[in-house]
């Protein structure tokens, strides 16, 4: 009759391995332990050097990401600036409506250096200017003055023109002296003021 084989017993790992020598066996036991432990040493060495590596490329990629929060921050500083920019320019440009309070303006200016107003006209039309890279068309009020004064009376007059007009450019001045003594001269002043429409 057949016996059912008993319990089997664990076999130990030496006895496992083929049938060697306890020396052979203990050598084959040391070359598999250094086969493993060789490629763990030599990937520990580069460790800190990849380490290094993977932190300069992580710098580089914070800064790449950190940049469009930063140019979007500028861009958006510069867009408020330019629009701060762009109302003082409309303060500075009177509205083409506005002719009649320029002239009483003019009046105004004339009396505070002596002069008189003998004679005052507006004419509107358009002018095209080259403003940066492009062209800009403006309406334009043309101004036609008649003045009665002394010459150096006029000079200051034209001088103070810039300072309340900043748009204003004088087009023509003509001054006819007088010969006689108590008379006052005679100027008329051709003078552009630029509008802003908009």
């Amino acid at each position: 009759m057949i016996q059912p084989e008993g319990p089997q017993k664990k076999k130990s790992l030496l006895d496992r391995l083929p049938k060697l020598g306890r020396v052979s066996q203990l050598m084959l036991l040391v070359g598999i332990f250094l086969i493993l432990l060789i490629p763990l040493l030599v990937i520990y060495q580069q460790q800190p050097a990849k380490q290094v590596e993977l932190e300069h490329e992580l710098s580089l990629l914070e800064t790449v990401l950190a940049a469009p929060a930063m140019k979007k921050e500028a861009l958006a500083a510069e867009i408020r600036q330019a629009e701060a920019e762009l109302e003082a320019a409309k303060e500075d440009f009177p509205s083409p409506d506005r002719g009649p309070e320029i002239i009483d303006s003019l009046i105004e200016l004339a009396e505070l250096n002596d002069i008189y107003v003998t004679s005052a006209g507006v004419t509107t039309s358009q002018k095209t200017i080259t403003v940066g890279e492009g062209a800009k068309e403006f309406t334009v009020l043309t101004f036609d003055i008649g003045l009665s004064g002394q010459v150096p009376k006029f000079q200051t007059f034209i001088l103070a023109l810039d300072e309340r007009f900043p748009t204003c450019q004088v087009k023509g001045v003509e001054i006819t002296l007088t010969e006689e003594e108590g008379e006052e001269d005679m100027a008329t002043l051709e003078l552009d003021v630029f509008c802003y429409e908009g």
